[in-house]
């Protein structure tokens, strides 16, 4: 149960921390919060949230006939049940509200990381750091929204010294509300990319966005930005006429307050090394589990957050070592002598660039060839074709042997493969997604144990159905890939 399910309110407090109508009361205490009418309790509140494809105000009565004590609604009922109902303009809004009031009740401080590309696997490290010597939550799978944030909130307990939240976008003014919701000690922004692009117009915009971040902080609070993002960079003046101090992370200026130096990429993993300007102090031999120098720079911003939270050295290398990966996420493993790399949670195309980077530091480091199997990027609206072609520009920039593409528009990034040098011979499409043992059955055709081999593609193309149908056709031979002169 969690600790805040374990609070008992009167309608009365709750319409108070709600600022909200109280419509009728009830006597009956009320605790613990339930969004779905399915796994609601006795004395629960129900909180009836509009959703693209559900309206919580539907299933009232479902909740009434399940115990609940108090209903927060945007309509006025009056039901003929002893309970209580409180009415609020915003159901949304309220949620927030309700983990605005918790999270001010306890104790643990509250880091928010957001950015287009990397901020789970960012928060995965930053939470791996941080529990190597403090009580820390952290989000669990995609709860980053104005559901996700509030709900992540609630499970705050009294033990609990940090708790590390995802925060993610799609329109202007969410990142505010989730910032004044959760109003956070330290933030970090990863980067600025295209994901998003289809609502918000521009990058310009999308940056605006991600610097609502700032709207909840504290004055004072340390914002660290990726200092290779020209677009941050740019708006450093603003953070600080904003209050908050940026602090940046770099693996190309030696001018930030942190630079990245002596990084050395493997199957298994990469080293590197950290300079602090602001001390002076040098770190070496840093070592992380994950392979890609994009996954160095996630490590590296943990470490700060490590140093901002008064860790030690040897605490911050423990819990790096001790990240863990979630979900689809540049998954890399030994398969039949080949390496597969399985990132199939999503994809932007920034994500495919540093996805394709990795498959050419591994890919030609194993001698074998390097294969890419992409697939469709959605929600780039306009932007679609050009974007798509500028991943087709990093597959031959990063010497990809073999492309295989998977849908509509990943045929985009073949053309534009061709056009940067890629030979057509070494193109294979298909635009069908309701086929995806063709390009499984092509591929299984072309591999040799010592080749690597990338997939990845937005979540909604399903591209571990392609993975599936390539190892039930794949026959293992003893023929190795041929080695390049």
């Amino acid at each position: 149960m969690r600790a805040f399910d374990k609070l008992i309110f009167t309608a009365q407090q709750l319409t108070q921390i709600l600022q909200a109508t109280l419509f009728k009361a009830s006597t009956r205490p009320i605790s613990g919060l339930s969004t779905d009418s399915r796994t609601a309790q006795p004395n629960n509140v129900f909180l009836a949230l509009r959703g693209e494809r559900v309206d919580g105000h539907k299933y009232i009565d479902d909740a009434i006939a399940r115990g609940c004590s108090c209903i927060i609604s945007e309509e006025v009922i009056l039901p003929r049940e002893d309970v209580s109902v409180i009415v609020v303009k915003n159901t949304l809004y309220a949620l927030g509200a309700l983990a605005h009031w918790y999270c001010m009740q306890n104790p643990a401080r509250i880091i928010a990381i957001t950015g287009s590309v990397g901020k789970t696997t960012t928060k995965q490290y930053v939470w791996a750091v941080l529990s190597a010597r403090y009580e820390t939550l952290k989000t669990e799978g995609n709860y980053n929204n104005e559901i996700g944030v509030p709900l992540t909130l609630f499970e705050l307990e009294e033990k609990h010294q940090w708790a590390v939240l995802e925060m993610g976008m799609n329109h202007k003014g969410e990142m505010e509300r989730l910032s004044k919701i959760a109003c956070p000690d330290i933030a970090l922004i990863t980067n600025i990319g295209s994901s998003h692009i289809e609502n918000l117009g521009s990058r310009d915009a999308i940056c605006d966005a991600k610097l609502e971040i700032m709207e909840g902080m504290p004055k004072g609070a340390p914002l660290i930005i990726n200092a290779d993002e020209p677009l941050l960079m740019a708006k450093a003046h603003e953070m600080r006429a904003h209050g908050v101090r940026p602090i940046t992370v770099s693996m190309e200026d030696p001018i930030t307050d942190y630079f990245i130096s002596d990084i050395a990429v493997t199957p298994q993993g990469c080293s590197f090394s950290l300079l602090n300007s602001h001390n002076g102090i040098h770190y070496r031999d840093i070592h992380i589990l994950q392979t890609g120098a994009h996954n160095v720079l996630n490590a590296a911003m943990a470490w700060v957050v490590g140093e901002l939270c008064g860790m030690q050295e040897t605490d911050i290398r423990r819990g790096l070592l001790h990240f863990e990966n979630t979900g689809m996420r540049q998954n890399i493993y030994e398969y039949n002598g080949m390496y597969l790399i399985e990132d199939c949670y999503n994809a932007s195309p920034e994500s495919m660039e540093a996805a394709l980077k990795v498959l050419g530091d591994i890919g030609h480091n194993q001698g074998g060839k390097a294969i890419a199997v992409l697939g469709d990027m959605l929600e780039l609206g306009s932007f679609t074709r050009s974007l798509h072609e500028r991943v087709g520009k990093a597959v031959t920039e990063n010497h990809t042997d073999l492309l295989f593409t998977f849908g509509k528009f990943a045929s985009h990034i073949a053309q534009g493969s061709i056009r940067y040098g890629l030979q057509s011979a070494a193109v294979y499409r298909n635009p069908d997604l309701t086929d995806p043992q063709k390009t499984a059955q092509q591929l299984a055709k072309l591999c040799h144990p010592g080749d690597t081999i990338l997939f990845k593609a937005s979540r909604a193309v399903r591209m571990e159905r392609v993975i599936d149908h390539f190892k039930q056709n794949f026959v293992q031979t003893t023929t190795p890939s041929k080695q390049k002169p």
